[in-house]
């Protein structure tokens, strides 16, 4: 008993001098044997409240995060902590985004420590959302732009040839403006096969948010690109929540789409749907373009693969983006795979993890 007296009276001074809230909870008896100032200031609470009536707590919270939590608590129970537990509350005036981890330190005891993460949150939905649209500015420019600069090029060639022995200053001319579509053509080509590399060194960093939200962020921005197909979004699902890497996510759904628009005719269907089996949602991309022929298939995931091919619209490809897309998926531990049938269309498949 003294022991945790002392280990009580330990975590009573951190709590003192802690920015983040800090409390000591008995759950066979459902109340607090502390809290910190920093505590009641998050949940915006009278200090008195939560000690007579805990479970008050519990009508801020959303409704859907209930059963994460209810999961997550059994998990301290069996493996004696918890981290990164994230969670939103309602209250009158604001929503707020808590993150929170814990500790088994005795029988019938928890103590754990919730932070604020709502600033975080907020800057991780914008630096999203800016990659979203620098992402579909991207596609803009390989959509839109490389096409018709290698038709000038194309042009360009033949004008030359069709002059060929004229006077020096007419070659020279031609010669420049050749030189100078290459330049452009090479840049664009540069911009684009750098997208994605480096988020394969960046660590995994995991945060909870709603796999749809996330999915109709690049559903949208891409729409506008391609008002010539048609796009339809299925949700199968009975929760809406996932934890993982949401940049890394992001990227992934956005590279398939991408790619489906990228090999599918102008009054071409792309389909997205999202499922979930058992402990995992799996969400595929099907279109009804050109698909892959055979002989690229064993291809599709080297990095320096023979299955690059131009898009539709002349889109030059690397042969980079979907061995990248696949570590990608490994790094938030998913798996990437794909169907196909030359001339009627393809879909890929990633599998995650809820939790």
């Amino acid at each position: 008993m003294t022991a945790n007296n002392n280990l009580y009276i330990d975590i009573k001074k951190i709590g003192e001098r802690s920015h983040d809230g800090v409390f000591i909870y008995d759950y066979t008896e459902q109340r607090f044997l502390y809290i910190n100032p920093t505590f009641i200031e998050i949940f915006s609470l009278d200090g008195k409240d939560l000690f007579a009536q805990t479970r008050i707590i519990l009508d801020y919270i959303f409704t859907e995060d209930h059963q994460y939590l209810q999961s997550r608590f059994q998990t301290l129970l069996a493996e004696g902590s918890i981290s990164t537990t994230e969670l939103k509350i309602n209250l009158e005036d604001d929503k707020k985004h808590l993150s929170c981890d814990a500790f088994l330190i005795s029988d019938s005891t928890i103590a754990g420590f919730i932070k604020d993460i709502t600033n975080d949150k907020e800057h991780e939905n914008y630096l999203v959302e800016i990659t979203a649209q620098k992402d579909a500015f991207l596609d803009m420019i390989t959509h839109n732009l490389s096409g018709p600069l290698l038709f000038s090029q194309n042009v360009l060639s033949w004008v030359q040839q069709s002059v060929a022995g004229n006077k020096g200053d007419v070659n020279s001319l031609l010669l420049m403006l050749q030189e100078s579509t290459q330049e452009c053509i090479d840049i664009v080509e540069d911009f684009l096969s750098d997208e994605h590399k480096d988020s394969q060194g960046i660590f995994v960093k995991k945060t909870r948010f709603t796999v749809v939200d996330k999915v109709n962020t690049v559903l949208n921005k891409l729409q506008e690109l391609s008002p010539e197909k048609k796009f339809k979004l299925n949700v199968n699902i009975s929760d809406n929540y996932i934890t993982t890497d949401s940049v890394k996510f992001f990227q992934i759904i956005h590279n398939l789409i991408s790619n489906a628009i990228k090999f599918t005719r102008e009054d071409g269907e792309i389909i997205i749907t999202i499922d979930e089996k058992g402990s995992d949602y799996i969400f595929s991309v099907t279109d009804n373009g050109i698909g892959i022929p055979d002989d690229l298939k064993p291809h599709i995931f080297k990095k320096k693969g023979l299955a690059g091919r131009d898009g539709l619209k002349g889109e030059k490809s690397h042969g980079v983006g979907l061995s990248v897309i696949k570590r990608l998926a490994e790094l938030i531990e998913g798996e990437l795979w794909f169907e196909s049938v030359e001339g009627k269309g393809t879909s890929f498949f990633l599998k995650l993890p809820k939790e």
